[in-house]
């Protein structure tokens, strides 16, 4: 019988997954929170001119809790096969966008809803978008 070089025991298999997940939370939190930091940062300073930063902090609150959450979901069950760095890079690109869209195109009592709503609906098209790119990519056999 072949011995498995894996750095967890085979009867361990359930601490090996709890650990990738909770990393995947750790990197959720912290790229919602730079994404959300930076698209209400620069969301405030298209419409409002205020460089004052409280839209960054204020924006971290709010992203990483939702990034905590989004970022597992989507890495776990849309983007498998896909690196990790290239998850994280489009997951965090596309919400940084789609919270713009949403915030400067919104009316201004719903400005908080459509800079959340075009933040989660960025990062999901930004999955979708990497999901069938990575499927079209060849493989590379040697």
């Amino acid at each position: 019988m072949a011995k498995s070089h894996s750095l967890y025991p085979p009867k361990s298999r359930s601490l090996r997954d709890a650990a990738v997940t909770l990393g995947l939370v750790g990197a959720g939190a912290t790229f919602g929170a730079f994404a959300g930091g930076t698209a209400l940062a620069v969301s405030l300073f298209i419409t409002e001119h205020d460089t004052s930063g409280f839209g960054f902090i204020l924006g971290a609150l709010f992203g990483t809790p939702l990034g905590a959450v989004t970022g597992p979901v989507v890495a776990l069950s849309l983007l498998r096969r896909v690196p990790l760095g290239r998850v994280f890079f489009g997951l965090t690109s596309g919400t940084v966008v789609g919270g713009i869209v949403g915030w400067v195109t919104s009316t201004s009592p719903m400005q908080v809803v459509g800079g959340l709503g075009g933040a989660f609906i960025g990062c999901l098209v930004a999955a979708v978008m990497l999901r069938y790119h990575h499927q079209s990519e060849p493989v590379l056999r040697d």
